[in-house]
């Protein structure tokens, strides 16, 4: 399985997590439940960023520089 293929995976698993915690936020009253699922979203939130940026690095074109200097040898 690729690196994309897997980030993907991840990704998708991390965007369910997101709206189950948005889901709870809005089945709750309680401030410290809320809160702590406030948290957990945010934190989803920041890690569907990178990962989404990472995902995109990955499917674009490879750049000059790392077509000239490969971070893995070709043998």
């Amino acid at each position: 399985m690729k690196d994309e293929s897997i980030l993907k995976d991840i990704l998708q698993t991390r965007i369910s997590n997101q709206a189950y915690y948005n889901e709870n936020l809005i089945s709750h009253r309680n401030p410290e439940i809320r809160q702590v699922f406030t948290q957990m979203r945010d934190d989803e939130t920041r890690s569907i960023i990178k990962l989404q940026k990472r995902i995109k690095r990955l499917e674009s074109a490879p750049s000059v520089i790392s077509t000239i200097l490969p971070s893995k040898p070709k043998f």
